[in-house]
């Protein structure tokens, strides 16, 4: 109760009355099944079309070798064809399905395909280049040190074109010049590359695809260095002002001395300048008291310059010589244990971060003894580029930039790709901060991936059924527990009892969801009354026969399940029509036009099917291929419609999701009054939608909730009971016309 103890306006909230309950969605799907790749960890994914399904799962599956596809195929009563798994899928979406989370189910014997990287300094060629050229433009010259000796490889087969000493780089342009011209032509597109010293075999990273399966050796992955960020170095902090003058006079390249109009007072020499491109190192300065100063330089060897030409101090970052530490600016880019490399112009200097304290940055290592403003201090972190060429077609490709190249942080590069990668996973196992020494596959630039196994030859019946280990470590069937929104589940293509009866006990315990079951393939009329059976529930439905359609991986027609169809079937007729419409009498999408149907079911049959609870699939002339029943597998007539069961999960699930907010309110006459409203509202907002018998809301259902459902151990022992009736509408399964012979003079 609200306090006033002073004097003033208050604004208070007052509830408006009865809270509204949302229907729940009743077409959204489950299914597990066998794929290609995709997570077998973490809880069920949702896609939305089949080629999202694709991208994560993979295509078509081909039908596995013979000893295994008998095991499975030729049983009767444990059996299945779990192989078409991604057509039923496919049937799911051509039906009108629209969300759909897919399990997928490996066996223990499954692996993942893998391969290690080695130790070894490479770059691509950037850009072609012919033989007798005397530079090259690479990649990255990350490791380089701007003297190294280098090998050209020619890609593919890994030979050996030339062999040169760098004489000369320019980092802008990450090209190099060669003391020795090349022997022989480059090309990008051959995937040449530069090789500084010799490749190890020690391995440094081990990749392997993310998930089991033989569809791992379609992997191409490759690790490089990149430059994460480019800081500049900031001079030394008692360096004093920058200065800019102009040549006064024309410089001659043989003299010693140039003529500057003017230099600060107080400047000592040695300074340093800078002259178009060149540094130089100041030894004497003239400063006569009027005209220009004369600076003699150390490095006599200089070009013609102009009149006019800017000359700027440069100041040192170090005065003191080679130290740990550096200013820099941007030092919140890096980080402690970070790889750094250094451009002093004419030499590359890799660096590690020790630690950071406002812009200075102290290493691990002392600097080279002359580095100036503006020299450039290089992040060095990883790139993983990997890709994957799916033999069904289309192709993946993933690219994780600014990979750290040490410590185990989220951005490192086996956290990164645990938590983004679809394709793969590294395994660290030597140092990746040592550029000479960077990780490198054996042959060439990018790592195949090798090995890997489906083991399907350990494939059972208990993967699919799964086991609970919690939410999001759960597996098969039990893994949809995770996902509350599901509202239809299968497991098309087998049929075993086991699974079917985990599959049926799930709805059950659960009692938000229903069941398509699929009959084994090829059973006759007598057999498929025997394959039923065993069922008695009213949370699963089961159609006869299988249906057929083209497979696209062979371009064949096959027979496929007709679980995933159907689950299609419902979504469209909820989304169009609402659960409270049979799914049935609905043309069947997917499938072959002409005999899309694997074996004819005509009336007669039906008549021996119907009564239990066999929902036949036939084809009508002018009306095509259709469902053609809509009945539970439950002996109890009262639920022995599929939309009548379904529609009272829709209400039971809408109910108890919209009425949480009644556990621990005050149960007197004033919350239950508000929850009879709540509840009516509902109701009459499906009773519109045509979804409860009755021409009026109180012929269609009621709600009590008051003192006669309720006793006083009831309230005292904190229970409040609403009693809820409906009356659902029933689908017209029989339409009777009677007609019988009558004269004018009889019907007067």
């Amino acid at each position: 109760m609200p306090e006033y103890l002073s004097p003033g306006v208050y604004i208070e909230e007052v509830d408006a009355g009865p809270r509204p309950i949302a229907g729940v969605s009743t077409s959204t799907a489950g299914m597990v099944g066998v794929t290609q790749r995709g997570p077998t960890t973490g809880k069920p994914k949702l896609v939305t079309n089949f080629l999202e399904f694709q991208t994560t799962f993979g295509g078509f599956l081909p039908e596995p070798d013979p000893t295994v596809r008998d095991a499975w195929a030729d049983n009767p009563s444990e059996g299945g064809r779990w192989w078409l798994f991604p057509l039923a899928v496919k049937g799911f979406f051509d039906n009108g399905g629209r969300r759909l989370y897919v399990k997928r189910v490996v066996s223990a014997g499954a692996l993942p395909a893998s391969g290690t990287l080695g130790q070894g300094l490479i770059s691509p060629i950037a850009r072609d280049a012919p033989a007798g050229a005397e530079s090259l433009e690479l990649a990255h010259l990350i490791g380089f040190t701007g003297a190294d000796t280098v090998s050209v490889i020619r890609g593919g087969d890994d030979v050996e074109i030339s062999t040169a000493t760098i004489t000369g780089y320019d980092a802008a342009t990450r090209r190099i010049r060669l003391g020795t011209p090349l022997a022989a032509e480059v090309k990008v597109s051959r995937g040449d590359y530069v090789q500084v010293g010799q490749r190890a075999g020690d391995a440094t990273v081990e990749f392997a695809a993310a998930s089991p399966g033989t569809w791992g050796r379609g992997i191409r992955v490759s690790l490089t260095p990149m430059v994460g960020a480019t800081l500049q170095v900031l001079p030394g902090a008692d360096e004093g002002e920058l200065f800019v003058t102009r040549l006064a006079a024309p410089a001659d390249e043989d003299s010693p001395t140039v003529q500057v109009a003017a230099i600060p007072e107080g400047l000592e020499t040695p300074f340093w300048i800078l002259i178009g491109e060149r540094r130089f190192e100041v030894t004497a300065a003239d400063r006569p008291a009027d005209g220009p100063a004369t600076l003699t330089l150390g490095d006599a060897e200089h070009a013609a310059w102009p009149a006019g030409l800017a000359v700027r101090r440069l100041r040192r970052a170090n005065p003191a010589g080679a130290t740990p530490r550096l200013r820099v600016a941007g030092v919140n880019r890096l980080y402690p244990d970070a790889v750094v490399q250094l451009d002093t112009g004419d030499r590359l200097t890799t660096l590690y971060v020790r630690s950071l304290s406002g812009d200075e940055v102290t290493f691990t290592s002392d600097t080279p003894a002359d580095v100036f403003e503006n020299d450039r201090l290089y992040l060095v972190e990883g790139r993983v580029d990997a890709g994957f060429d799916d033999p069904g077609g289309g192709s993946v490709t993933e690219t994780f930039s600014n990979l750290r190249l040490s410590g185990d942080s989220p951005s490192s590069l086996a956290a990164t790709l645990a938590s983004r990668s679809q394709l793969v996973r590294a395994t660290v196992r030597g140092r990746l901060d040592d550029l000479t020494l960077f990780p490198t596959p054996a042959r060439g630039s990018a790592l195949a991936l090798e090995g890997g196994s489906d083991g399907y030859d350990a494939l059972n019946v208990g993967d699919f059924v799964g086991a609970d280990g919690g939410s999001g470590r759960r597996t098969g069937i039990v893994a949809l527990e995770d996902i509350d929104e599901i509202a239809i589940c299968a497991v098309p293509g087998v049929w075993s009892g086991t699974v079917e009866s985990a599959l049926i006990t799930h709805c059950e315990q659960l009692k938000d969801r229903f069941a398509i079951l699929d009959p084994q393939d090829g059973l006759d009329i007598e057999g498929i009354q025997a394959f039923r059976e065993p069922f008695d529930t009213k949370y699963a439905a089961l159609y006869y026969p299988w249906l057929v359609a083209v497979d696209p991986a062979t371009n064949r027609f096959v027979e496929v399940p007709p679980s995933g169809h159907l689950a299609g079937i419902y979504a469209r007729v909820d989304n169009e029509r609402g659960v409270h419409k049979a799914p049935a009498n609905v043309v069947i999408r997917g499938i072959r036009l002409t005999d899309g149907i694997a074996q004819d079911v005509t009336k007669r049959h039906q008549d021996l099917l119907n009564p239990k609870g066999i929902n036949a699939l036939r084809f009508f002339p002018g009306l095509g291929q259709r469902v053609w029943g809509a009945r539970t597998l439950s002996s109890d007539t009262s639920w022995k419609y599929v939309n009548v069961r379904r529609l009272f999960l829709f209400i039971e699930e809408s109910i108890d999701e919209g009425t949480q907010w009644v556990v621990f309110e005050p149960n007197d006459e004033p919350l239950w009054a508000l929850v009879r409203q709540t509840v009516r509202n509902f109701l009459t907002t499906v009773w519109r939608s045509g979804a409860l018998a009755g021409a009026t809301a109180d012929e269609a259902f009621f709600v009590t909730c008051d003192r006669s459902t309720m006793t006083d151990d009831d309230i005292a022992n904190g229970r409040l009971i609403c009693v809820i009736g409906v009356a659902p509408v029933f689908p017209a399964e029989f339409v009777i016309f009677r007609i019988q012979q009558k004269t004018r003079e009889t019907l007067a």
